[in-house]
């Protein structure tokens, strides 16, 4: 026989070993593993039955992935491993098989791809395997905790070993060192790090953590710290000399801290402040302000594109149309975010969007003249501020909005001319219903809007839709989904499934992606009432069992729907 049957032969009769060759996860081995192809990848037949034996001895402890493309994905990592391994000094079989069963074990999770890309940029920077494995393990430990958002920045730092490497390649305990210092901002201590830090490398002041863009930061910290260690002299250091000098560095080579240092909760331009007495400030809320975890527009590029070329426009304002529930205000949102990105048009650069509710305008006037005035400040205003852009949602209200008997001037009619002449830019939204029946009814406040139609997104959007909206709601309900990304993706698709008009009330339509955002939403608050960290299969059926958004004989079926 030759050696590659030999080899199959071998490794058949490792699964046979077991008494219990029929198991899934033998048979998952079988089918996935134990083939021609697998044996040349290696080009080690006894290194690929060590690989064989370890899964075998270790596959009561595994949660085996559902599809081929997970176990492609996991055996390329494990021979990209062995091959960056083999090419620098003698192969550490031990090492390797340490490293391919972590990986297993976490081939399921939604961090694995972090974790294997993690594993592969720490590996050529340690001779001392040792050291290698200790701090791939704080990097794990730091990593299961983290949300989707941090897990991708404990990857770029994973990235900058081999930067740092090239200088320290004399001195691993001190590169190890750096680099778990750098994962103190995905700590407890996150607060003080990020405080401490930017004190260290900027001249601005900082009132709280959460003005600080740890994006941003990290990236500004790595530049600035090749920078140091280019200057150093000699790399004999301990970590505290080391912290001492780079400290002492630092603050030596202080500036002013670039945009991109800020986040959204502290704006980032020379954008004129509005007094607390302002109008604005009193009856509308700065959108531009708000602190965003992800993106609020996610699968709505074409809307945003058009948002901003028509508030780009000289004499046109951008009015949204689309049913409830579509998401229109989530667009203005995302334009917001974008904002607070410096993601814009540089003629968008340093704009605010203020949101303004025509209820909110008019409660408390009693008297004639009242709302008049309110309006007229509100123009004037704007007027002195063009950076700001007026937000008015449900914008269709604003007709026939303060009039009387013996007046006909409602706010409509005394914003025309402020919007004619372009002295203010409006984002209005309404549904098309609304627009057709209040606002094409007065053709001259109409040809001051451009409409832009924002329809129900596909069920591929929607499902992109709630997987960028899950860190957000599990940042606000301090709740976390840890099944597998497949398994994510399955709930997440029942929950689209189910906003099919069919299973709705006929008198009662709700929109994606409202109607299942609303539902995963309800599934974290169930795990949240209960105390719970972990969000189960069990709180969504409970989310689908309790809502008022589908029909009954839905509600009676929820736990067939997730089987």
């Amino acid at each position: 026989m030759n050696s590659t049957i030999t080899t199959l032969t071998a490794a058949f009769r490792l699964i046979e070993a077991t008494g219990q060759p029929l198991s899934f996860e033998n048979t998952c081995i079988k089918n996935m593993f134990i083939l021609p192809a697998r044996i040349e990848a290696f080009h080690d037949n006894n290194l690929f039955l060590a690989f064989i034996g370890r899964l075998v001895t270790e596959r009561n402890n595994f949660s085996f992935p559902e599809t081929a493309a997970e176990y492609d994905r996991y055996f390329e990592d494990c021979v990209r491993l062995k091959e960056q391994m083999s090419s620098s000094e003698p192969f550490q079989k031990d090492t390797w098989l340490s490293c391919i069963t972590s990986l297993f074990e976490n081939v399921k999770t939604p961090f694995y791809s972090v974790y294997a890309k993690t594993m592969l940029c720490l590996e050529p920077c340690f001779k001392d395997r040792d050291l290698f494995l200790r701090t791939l393990q704080d990097f794990y430990s730091v990593l299961i905790k983290s949300s989707p958002q941090d897990q991708t920045l404990i990857g770029r730092i994973a990235g900058t070993a081999a930067a740092c490497h090239s200088i320290l390649s004399q001195n691993e305990n001190l590169l190890a060192d750096l680099l778990l210092s750098r994962l103190a901002c995905f700590a407890s201590e996150k607060k003080f790090w990020l405080v401490k830090v930017f004190g260290e490398m900027y001249t601005d002041p900082v009132a709280a953590p959460e003005e600080i863009d740890t994006t941003g930061l990290l990236e500004e910290f790595h530049q600035r710290e090749l920078a140091f260690l280019a200057s150093l002299t000699h790399f004999s250091l301990t970590f505290a000399e080391y912290l001492a000098l780079r400290s002492d560095w630092f603050v030596g080579h202080r500036t002013k801290a670039p945009d991109t240092i800020f986040s959204g909760t502290r704006r980032r331009h020379n954008i004129s402040v509005l007094s607390p007495e302002s109008i604005l400030n009193r009856y509308a809320y700065n959108m531009t302000a708000a602190s965003y975890l992800t993106n609020p527009a996610i699968g709505r590029e074409a809307e945003l594109d058009d948002l901003e070329l028509i508030l780009i426009s000289p004499k046109k304002s951008p009015i949204l149309l689309g049913e409830a529930g579509v998401g229109k205000t989530a667009v203005v949102e995302g334009l917001a975010w974008l904002l607070q990105q410096g993601k814009v048009p540089q003629l968008l650069k340093n704009k605010e969007i203020y949101k303004l509710t025509t209820t909110s305008l008019l409660s408390g006037t009693k008297y004639v003249g009242e709302m008049e005035e309110r309006i007229r400040q509100l123009m004037n205003e704007l007027a002195a501020h063009p950076d700001i852009i007026l937000f008015i949602d449900e914008i269709h209200t604003i007709v026939g909005a303060g009039s009387t008997e013996s007046s006909n001037n409602d706010i409509s009619n005394m914003l025309k001319p402020y919007i004619d002449r372009g002295d203010i830019k409006i984002i209005g939204s309404t549904t098309s219903e609304e627009y057709q029946k209040y606002l094409m009814s007065d053709k001259a406040l109409a040809r001051r809007f451009y409409p832009i139609a924002v329809e129900e997104p596909d069920e591929t959007v929607t499902l992109r839709i709630l997987t960028g909206t899950l860190p957000s709601i599990e940042h606000a309900t301090k709740g976390k989904l840890t099944c597998s990304e497949e398994e994510t993706r399955r709930l997440l698709q029942v929950l689209i499934h189910l906003s099919d008009p069919v299973f709705q009330p006929e008198d009662r339509r709700t929109r994606r992606p409202e109607l299942p955002l609303t539902l995963l939403e309800m599934a974290f608050s169930y795990a949240a009432l209960e105390s719970r960290e972990t969000v189960t299969v069990k709180d969504f059926v409970n989310a689908v069992r309790h809502t008022n958004l589908l029909k009954r004989t839905v509600k009676d079926r929820a736990e067939e729907y997730f089987l």
